[in-house]
């Protein structure tokens, strides 16, 4: 859940442009304006029905999440920008999608959702 709100405001704050660059590849301009502000909402929104214990927190969070990834490795591998911010934004997308499917986490979604 903390790492979600920290995904959050760090794609938006410290520089979004390769999420951006996705969005804008697949849907033009528009959404490459809007995306980072929608995958901000979507963070912060999974993170805190997370925390409330509601079952659309958690699919917000693992989508947002597996996007992260998507679009990580979308730049990349087509643009090829320098090796090691690429590898570090690559290691904390799949480090939330690795605790949110984690057995222990889907333990706790079964008790608490069910």
């Amino acid at each position: 859940m903390i790492l979600a709100y920290f995904r959050g405001f760090s794609i938006v704050f410290l520089g979004s442009v390769y999420y951006r660059q996705l969005a804008y590849d697949i849907l033009g301009r528009f959404a490459m304006r809007i995306s980072p502000l929608v995958l901000l909402v979507v963070l912060v929104g999974g993170g805190l029905g997370i925390a409330n214990e509601k079952k659309w927190g958690f699919r917000l969070a693992v989508s947002a999440a597996f996007y992260c990834v998507v679009a990580t490795l979308w730049i990349g591998i087509r643009y090829d920008f320098e090796l090691l911010g690429f590898l570090l934004r690559l290691m904390f997308d799949l480090v939330l999608v690795v605790l949110l499917l984690h057995p222990q986490s889907k333990e706790y979604r079964r008790i608490w959702f069910s």
